[in-house]
């Protein structure tokens, strides 16, 4: 005798029929408050909405850089302070750039030549 192993699986009903779950997919927008940038509405309480609803939450609030900012305002700065991380900051960047370029220059060289005491 055969064993019927569709009868064993959880989503089929013993009609065969397929189950349905009450579990409803929501796009982005849904999430969305409109006229307001940092907020999420949560469409239903579903325990799986409300997490995709914070996902979306911690995610505006990355996009705008607001833990960020907070977390620099933790402790106060002093202006000197800001000065010098702006520049050491330009400094790294302009480094960066820098050996970028000549990493640019090694595999595609310019040659220079110079007649009559002119560079062309």
């Amino acid at each position: 005798m055969q064993k019927d192993y569709k009868k064993d699986r959880p989503y089929n009903n013993r009609d065969g029929n397929f189950k349905k779950s009450n579990f409803k997919r929501y796009r982005r927008e849904e999430f969305f408050v409109p006229g307001h940038g940092l907020a999420v509405k949560v469409p239903d309480s579903n325990p799986g909405t409300l997490e995709k609803a914070l996902r979306h939450l911690k995610r505006q609030l990355k996009d705008d850089d607001t833990m960020m900012r907070l977390k620099a305002k933790k402790h106060y700065e002093k202006p000197s302070l800001k000065r010098k991380k702006i520049k050491d900051e330009a400094v790294r960047e302009q480094q960066y750039r820098e050996r970028i370029r000549k990493g640019y220059e090694k595999y595609n060289p310019s040659w220079t030549v110079i007649l009559n005491g002119k560079a062309q």
